[in-house]
C-alpha cells in the first residue's frame, strides 16, 4: 500500500508520455524576440538588468515587483530581497495580485510555479507581453486626455 502524499512537492521529477508532449508544445510557442523586446522593456523601465537568463533573472520576483511598482507607485509594499524560496515566491504573488489590481485580466496571468519552477515561460511571456500592452494602452489614454486639456483652452 503506497503511503498517501501529505504535503506537494516543488520539483515533480521528470515528465513522461502526454505530460512530456504538452510540455513540448508549450516550450515550441516560446517566442525568444518577445523575450529580447520584454527585457529591453523592464531594464527600461526599472533600470535593473535581468541579466542573460531571462527566466533566472525574474525568478525571485524582485525586477517584477519593481516592474510594477514603476507602473503604479505603491503596488508592492514590501519586496522581499531573500534568497529564502518562500519569500521569492510571496514576491511572485504580490506582483500578480498586483497586475491585477493594475488592470490585468485573470485569464492572462501566469501562477507563481509557471515562473518559480520554470513550469511554463510561455505563460509568464504572454503576461508580460499584456502587462505591456495594458501599460502603452493607458500611456496612450493619458496622452489624448492631455491634448484634450491643451487644446479646450
Amino acid at each position: 500500500i503506497p503511503e498517501p502524499r501529505t504535503m506537494t512537492h516543488f520539483n515533480k521529477g521528470p515528465s513522461y508520455g502526454l505530460s512530456a508532449e504538452v510540455k513540448n508544445k508549450i516550450a515550441s510557442k516560446y517566442d525568444h524576440q518577445a523575450e529580447e523586446d520584454l527585457r529591453n522593456w523592464i531594464e527600461e523601465v526599472t533600470g535593473l538588468s535581468i541579466g542573460t537568463n531571462f527566466p533566472l533573472g525574474l525568478k525571485d520576483g524582485i525586477i517584477l515587483c519593481e516592474l510594477i511598482n514603476k507602473l503604479q507607485p505603491g503596488s508592492v509594499k514590501k519586496v522581499n530581497e531573500s534568497s529564502l524560496n518562500w519569500l521569492q515566491l510571496e514576491n511572485i504573488g504580490n506582483f500578480i495580485k498586483a497586475i491585477q489590481a493594475y488592470g490585468m485580466k485573470p485569464h492572462d496571468i501566469f501562477e507563481a510555479n509557471d515562473l518559480f519552477e520554470n513550469g511554463n515561460m510561455t505563460q509568464v511571456q504572454t503576461t508580460l507581453v499584456a502587462l505591456a500592452g495594458l501599460e502603452r494602452e493607458r500611456r496612450n489614454r493619458f496622452f489624448k486626455q492631455e491634448h484634450k486639456k491643451q487644446w479646450a483652452i
